[in-house]
């Protein structure tokens, strides 16, 4: 064993004290430490000092030895991607000579797409301190579902937004950051064609969660970042139920309202019923890096759950990428005539949870009434609160959403009052959630509940319903593939499982658990329990059409 001499201990033993503290000004150890050792070295032997450098290179702290010094790095920095190779033979660059390359000699494999962006921003320090996390998580990827994919680390400047091969940028860190207003223009523009961003605070920075909320409200304010409900696709689309982690028992020490397992706690942004903004305010990445830290006030979530959270954020990008529609795109009514005297106006709730998700697929239902029915009529739609002197204006009124609601009671003597009058209420379940479904159940309760002739329910319908022959002949209706998989005992029965109420003998509620609206879109929709689009829009004719005609 090599004995350091006792004047070279005493020369480095405040710089060794210093190197172990993590909040140390390490340029100054390093100015020390140089220092020491050239005094020492000057009255040492040669032998002696490569004794000495050897024991170095195994005592020297982790942060010195590294080619680019991080806090917190772990693991081998991730292998090289394979290199791109062309189906033409191999040719070496120009000037010759060189030999070329046979037909019969090995190539390497074509690279995998790129499914994600790890966005460098600032130092090393920051956003590069899991150095192995998106690697391992294709690597999980690979193993799990079978595919293939790889992932580039580039500056924002350097990533061409405006493409469609970037499914999924990712931005992790601890420090406070900031986009220039260009950038959440760019950052904007490419949300609302598909893309997705992860934010994840390393560490559980709170410095970093700050930051990432207040550049995703300035990003995308007409969008609110709410927490992601357990039964959302990016918790289930191909692990089941991965919305309750694990957290490591460092984190559940530091945070005792953390349960083990417990809600992620991950916040989202969505548009038209796609994710496009995930935020981890507890560390994902230090769990994809395989590898965990006891730092006071971090969090991390386990690295088994991290891993599954992972791999169906990633799966759920590519298979959504394509439904993004911004407000400009959206279709307008065919017969739309401001001037017509013959409008119907459709009042369209608004509720504290997610009210409008969807803007596209009630525009596009009623576009259907007016262009296959023979009513000579204008749609209008207009959002309204539950308020008496708006409910009156509107005969018929829609409802829907995702999350949770409330109504006051206020609220609901009022939604009570309108169906007591004649109104018609259309609703369903946006995306067939379980969250939104619960809430209007509930709500449902407290407004039929004092009304004899509505029983306090909502009932099923049979097959000699109105609503399955008012305008269509419907025997028979088809269903998405996730409300296939999800609900296979309820849905061998041809009949829809709508519900309805009546009050004073005629229907006065509609409501559909099952997504209507996404099918009325015209577009598929990964991941909705809900009608395919034909029965989409046969059941949604019907409804209007049976509304009209009391």
């Amino acid at each position: 064993m090599i004995r350091w001499p006792k004047s070279l201990r005493s020369a480095l033993s405040s710089g060794a004290r210093r190197a172990l503290d993590p909040h140390a000004n390490h340029r100054g150890y390093t100015h020390l430490t140089l220092g020491a050792l050239s005094r020492y070295l000057a009255h040492t032997s040669r032998r002696h000092f490569l004794k000495l450098a050897a024991a170095a290179v195994v005592l020297t702290p982790r942060w010195l030895r590294a080619e680019t010094r991080m806090n917190d790095a772990c693991g081998p920095p991730p292998p090289p991607p394979p290199a791109q190779a062309s189906g033409a033979e191999g040719l070496p660059p120009l000037p010759l000579p060189a030999t070329p390359q046979r037909r019969d000699e090995k190539k390497n494999p074509p690279r995998p797409p790129v499914i994600a962006v790890k966005i460098k921003n600032g130092t090393v320090r920051d956003w590069a301190t899991d150095l192995n996390d998106l690697n391992n998580l294709l690597v999980w990827m690979r193993a799990t579902l079978g595919v293939n994919f790889t992932y580039d680390q580039k500056r924002l400047s350097q990533i061409n937004l405006e493409a469609a091969d970037v499914p999924v940028l990712y931005r992790t860190g601890h420090y406070e950051f900031e986009f220039s207003p260009t950038q959440r223009q760019r950052l904007r523009a490419y949300l609302l064609r598909g893309g997705m961003i992860i934010f994840d605070a390393c560490c559980g920075r709170e410095a970093f969660v700050k930051s990432a909320r207040h550049e995703i409200h300035q990003i995308l304010p007409d969008y609110p970042l709410k927490p992601i409900g357990v039964d959302h696709p990016v918790f289930n689309c191909y692990y089941q139920d991965t919305g309750n982690v694990r957290f490591t028992p460092w984190s559940r020490q530091q945070n005792p309202a953390l349960r083990s397992p417990g809600p992620s706690r991950i916040e989202g942004v969505e548009v038209a019923c796609r994710m496009a903004v995930v935020l981890a305010p507890h560390d994902l990445s230090c769990g994809w890096d395989l590898h965990t830290h006891q730092i006071p006030e971090c969090t991390y979530i386990h690295s088994d759950s991290a891993l599954r959270i992972g791999t169906n954020l990633l799966a759920y990008a590519t298979a959504t990428r394509d439904l993004s529609t911004s407000a400009s795109e959206s279709k307008a009514f065919v017969d739309a005539d401001p001037v017509k005297t013959d409008k119907f106006r459709v009042g369209q709730i608004v509720h504290d949870g997610d009210w409008n998700p969807d803007p596209v697929g009630l525009r596009n239902l009623l576009d259907t009434v007016a262009g296959t029915s023979a009513l000579k009529l204008s749609f209008e739609v207009e959002p309204i609160p539950v308020d008496a002197k708006q409910l009156s204006r509107f005969p018929f009124i829609y409802m829907t959403g995702h999350e949770s609601f409330n109504w006051n009671k206020d609220q609901t003597a009022t939604m009570r009052r309108y169906l007591t009058n004649g109104g018609f209420l259309f609703v369903d379940a946006c995306c067939g959630r379980q969250a939104f479904d619960q809430s209007f159940r509930k709500a449902m309760s407290r407004v039929l509940s004092p009304l004899p002739g509505a029983s306090g329910k909502l009932h099923p319908i049979n097959a000699k319903h109105p609503l399955l022959t008012t305008f269509y002949q419907i025997d028979k209706v088809a269903y998405t593939q996730a409300a296939q998989h999800r609900n296979p005992e309820r849905l061998r029965h041809d009949i829809p499982p709508l519900l309805t109420t009546q009050i004073g003998g005629r229907t006065a509620v509609v409501y559909s658990p099952f997504a209507l609206n996404v099918g009325w879109r015209l577009h598929p929709v990964p991941y909705a329990v809900g009608y395919d689009a034909k029965s989409a829009l046969q059941l949604g004719v019907n409804t209007v059409m049976h509304a009209l005609s009391q």
